[in-house]
């Protein structure tokens, strides 16, 4: 009986150890992350890269806090883009996913009456921060970002 209590404490005491261990850092290609993800999503419109520069100004972010940041954009007929962001650390990417949401409330502003066929995409981004890594898909469909997110950033 002794035995299988402390068989059962040591088997507990594993299972805590490995739920305190420190998860590593995720180290991830932003640029590889945004390639795979046009590559496997659907998207209506024709996506095109745009350069940092611009992705930085077109959310208005500060450009300290992004490391490497890569972006498609549609031809403006219809609201999608996909970015990857990687920021400097963890409080920078915060505020890149702050400014993330505020892109895609800026784009409801524009669309709502332009093309309010893409608010239903609009509604429902996917925009997830991993560590340091932001990522925005606006698509119809974005369970495959989803998973290619998940694949490299989790």
């Amino acid at each position: 009986m002794k035995e299988r209590i402390v068989c059962v404490i040591a088997a507990a005491l594993l299972l805590f150890a490995a739920g305190c261990a420190k998860r590593e850092a995720v180290n991830a290609d932003a640029g590889a992350v945004a390639d795979e993800i046009v590559k496997s999503v659907t998207f209506r419109d024709q996506m095109s890269p745009i350069a940092q520069k611009t992705i930085v100004k077109n959310y208005g972010l500060d450009a300290a806090d992004v490391t490497k940041a890569k972006a498609y954009e549609s031809t403006g007929a219809t609201a999608e883009e996909a970015a990857v962001f990687e920021a400097k650390d963890e409080a920078a990417a915060e505020r890149v996913k702050k400014a993330a949401q505020g892109r895609v409330e800026d784009q409801k502003s524009a669309f709502q009456d332009y093309q309010p066929k893409e608010m239903a995409k609009l509604k429902n981004p996917l925009l997830i921060q991993s560590g340091r890594y932001v990522v925005l898909v606006v698509a119809d469909d974005t369970s495959g970002a989803k998973k290619i997110t998940d694949r490299y950033l989790r």
